[in-house]
């Protein structure tokens, strides 16, 4: 690297690849197109990087923002070149000192670089930055100019680096090609067979140990009309264990699993029912794809108490069409969630295998509310500590019920959890999920939060939505009113609307 004033740098050098640096940020970015720089689209660095499939590209691009933000460090085109030339241990090297040199950036320039230096196939604990990338990312949803259609992919992006950290099987050295769409489905699809082999065995050295097992009998009485084995269904529990109710079902037939409808319009009336969280409802609909099996990323709503983060979770299940079960958090004193041994007085399953075998869907929506108000410690263990298996896939696909003895598939199971303090939570659960902060509604959303609580209102009164007309401007203006200095409090605006109808009701007879 020269030290001359005539050093060629970086943005100057390389025109070809920078051209193909603002080509690719067009592709990437084509719903963003008005926020435009000299460089193509503009967009945040960890974004730009994240929607980049190829590590020379991805080198090219972060060096260009550090040479522009931090020209003390004199980026040439030669430094850019050797890493493409050079040994990957030894580019991994140098992208590791210039983050050493810029730690700490506000912009997230460091964790671009160790992106580069990180090593899929041999050393996955480079991706131990992957964590603070997360938190950065995440932080995103509040600034202007981030387009819905490239953070959401920016965050499929970003799982895949983190299952890769958490140990999934990469399918190349490059760390930008390891997670493109095409790649990773690939990956994908082969740990799918991989996994069903490793069944296989376990099934037949199970039946080995076992012996000939007597066939099992089903009383016509004991299944459900409406239970067909399904195309595409989950064996929920491998073998012929001798299992009586609602479990004997998934013995003798595949379980259903829910596909995703339209995302559009679920989004939409989202965002009319909850005004205040558009960029919280954008992040929740991130992982769902139409006509797909509903399947999401374990997620957390992080809010104040009454901003309505139980209330949206039973609302997207409601408008997914999808079935969800309620476990209270908030009671939980122990680890009855995971099951409890036939060594008790009462044997139990699990709680998902016992909402999977109730609604004869393998993927219903299991909402844990309040889970930062469950006890943490005791003889019998906590609430915190018996999730664990059920949100990584690779366990929950085998998991072994203490109460049933058996071992089932569980990993099509979604998971949405609530909580006001995410302090009080284990940090290997909150790894495990993802972390959406519901900010609280103000009063420029009562308009909007009135009408989507005067339909629930109807509802309670077993009423036509249409006999309870719009709030008046002036009747409005009182619940804002009253509403002020409720901490933005949706329970609160229930109850002063609730009463405003039934106030303008004795109103109406009286007349």
């Amino acid at each position: 690297m020269s030290n001359n004033n005539t050093t060629t740098t970086a943005l100057e050098a390389v025109p070809e690849l920078l051209n193909l640096v603002a080509e690719d940020r067009a592709e990437s970015a084509v719903a963003a197109m008005d926020f435009k720089d000299s460089m193509g689209v503009k967009m945040h660095i960890l974004l730009d990087i994240l929607l980049t499939d190829s590590f020379d590209l991805a080198v090219v691009k972060v060096a260009v923002a550090t040479d522009a933000k931090y020209p003390d460090l004199r980026i040439s085109s030669d430094i850019v070149a050797r890493f493409s030339n050079q040994k990957w241990e030894k580019s991994r090297l140098r992208a590791r000192w210039f983050a050493r040199k810029i730690a700490g950036d506000p912009d997230g320039l460091d964790l671009a670089w160790m992106m580069i230096a990180a090593d899929p196939k041999s050393a996955p604990w480079s991706y131990a930055f992957a964590y603070k990338m997360a938190e950065k990312v995440f932080l995103l949803t509040g600034e202007p100019g981030i387009q819905s259609p490239i953070y959401g992919d920016a965050l499929r992006r970003m799982e895949r680096w983190e299952a890769i950290r958490d140990g999934f099987p990469a399918i190349a050295s490059d760390p930008f090609h390891a997670v493109t769409d095409a790649g990773w489905r690939t990956a994908e699809l082969e740990r799918s067979k991989d996994e069903e082999r490793r069944r296989e065995r376990h099934a037949a050295e199970q039946a080995k140990k076992l012996g000939p097992l007597k066939p099992v009998v089903v009383a016509q009485d004991d299944v459900q009309d409406d239970v067909e084995p399904v195309v595409g269904g989950v064996w929920v529990i491998h073998g012929s264990p001798k299992l009586i109710g609602a479990y004997k079902q998934l013995v003798v037939c595949q379980t259903a699993l829910h596909v995703t409808p339209a995302i559009v319009p679920v989004r939409e009336a989202l965002r009319l029912e909850f005004p205040h969280a558009w960029d919280a409802i954008d992040t929740m609909l991130v992982d769902l794809h139409e006509g797909e099996p509903l399947r999401f990323r374990p997620f957390l709503l992080l809010g104040t108490p009454g901003c309505g983060k139980s209330r949206i979770v039973r609302r997207l299940a409601e408008l997914l069409g999808s079935k969800i079960r309620r476990y209270d958090g908030a009671s939980a004193s122990d680890n009855a969630f995971g099951g409890t041994p036939k060594r008790w007085s009462t044997a139990l399953a699990c709680f998902p295998l016992t909402v999977v075998a109730e609604t004869k869907v393998a993927n219903p929506i299991l909402l844990v509310d309040e889970v930062d108000k469950s006890a943490s410690g005791g003889n019998h263990g906590t609430l915190q500590a018996s999730l664990m298996p059920f949100l990584e896939r690779e366990t929950a696909a085998s998991y072994p019920d203490v109460g049933l003895e058996i071992e089932a598939d569980l990993s099509h199971v979604c998971y949405a959890f609530t909580c006001n303090d995410d302090t009080r939570l284990q940090a290997p659960l909150r790894d495990r999920v993802r972390v959406i902060r519901i900010p609280s509604p103000g009063v420029e959303h009562v308009a909007l939060l009135a009408a989507s609580i005067l339909t629930d209102i109807a509802v309670d009164r077993a009423m036509p939505a249409s006999f309870l007309p719009p709030l008046a401007p002036d009747e409005l203006s009182v619940v804002a009113k009253a509403w002020q200095g409720s901490d933005g409090s949706v329970r609160k605006l229930q109850k002063i609307i609730s009463a405003t109808v039934t106030a303008r009701d004795a109103a109406a007879s009286r007349h």
